[in-house]
């Protein structure tokens, strides 16, 4: 990997992918943002919802933690407690909990915590309201995000209650200044689309001039994901943002064997946007870091 670039990059999602997506940021881009959704109800996160009324803080912890520089903390904000009263939870998620309280509001407790871990970047909630994740699927609905995850019917669209919550200002204006704005990988429907569906943060990504970027998983995702192909992925966020939100998409090929993610070539074809096809993926599956920054970085120099 070369020198870091002058780009500010913005990544938006959740989960282990999002995690990916900022780690391969830090190898080239010269300012980082996250912006992160808030869904999440179930573990550590659901349960501090319920008990202290605040946003899920497990997404937020990943991200902050693949964009530490004191790493030795980050491992210890990741231990998850495996006996007792605390069982399950993990430390950091624990720390912006008390926070929250300390600081005053879930906003300033993100910022804090970052501060603590020396992130190389910035960690902004999609929205600070409590939000719940919704889908209307074949036979009728399914409400909460692990249940949404978890259904086996196909899934035609996500929703949040309440469904316009109020974006997070720090998050929004990273997306209108930024270079480049990433689009997972990770959850389709409950990190990615979860995220987008709060009305500022799907107005910011119209309206930036960044270029934005769609990484499409290189895998189906059980009972969320199963059997969708690649115009499928692209398709669904198109749905629910609207039709000028992606300029590329990075596509894994050649597809990981048994449950990878089929690259339809003529419903590709059809969507009309940038396609970049590559291969991505560690041996397991899950994307490289070190090649999609590679891929990443040549695909805003190109287009912006």
């Amino acid at each position: 990997m070369s020198a870091r670039s002058d780009l500010k990059v913005v990544g938006i999602g959740g989960g282990h992918g999002l995690a990916t997506t900022l780690r391969a940021t830090r190898l080239y881009a010269s300012a980082i943002a996250a912006v992160v959704t808030v869904a999440d109800d179930g573990g550590s996160s659901g349960r501090l919802t319920r008990d202290l009324g605040i946003p899920p803080p497990g997404d937020i912890r990943n991200c902050l933690a693949a964009l530490a520089q004191d790493e030795a903390l980050a491992r210890l904000y990741q231990h998850r407690f495996e006996s007792g009263a605390l069982t399950g939870h993990t430390v950091g998620n624990l720390v912006i909990a008390a926070l929250t309280e300390t600081e005053g509001s879930f906003g300033a407790a993100v910022r804090r915590a970052g501060e603590f871990l020396a992130t190389v970047g910035d960690v902004f909630p999609a929205t600070t309201e409590l939000v719940r994740l919704a889908a209307r699927v074949d036979g009728g609905e399914v409400h909460g995000q692990v249940a949404v995850a978890r259904t086996t019917e196909p899934i035609q669209a996500v929703y949040l209650d309440p469904p316009a919550p109020e974006a997070y200002p720090a998050a929004v204006d990273a997306i209108l200044n930024a270079d480049q704005v990433v689009l997972g990988p990770g959850s389709l429907f409950t990190s990615l689309i979860a995220t987008l569906l709060v009305p500022g943060i799907r107005g910011a990504l119209r309206s930036t001039r960044a270029v934005r970027v769609f990484v499409c998983n290189s895998r189906m995702q059980k009972g969320e994901t199963e059997g969708l192909s690649a115009s499928d992925h692209i398709g669904a966020v198109l749905a629910h943002v609207g039709p000028d939100c992606v300029d590329a998409a990075i596509l894994q090929s050649p597809p990981v064997p048994t449950d990878g993610v089929e690259l339809d070539e003529g419903g590709l074809d059809f969507l009309g946007i940038d396609l970049i096809r590559a291969d991505l993926v560690e041996r397991d599956g899950p994307h490289d870091p070190v090649r999609l920054a590679e891929v990443l970085k040549d695909v805003t120099s190109r287009m912006g």
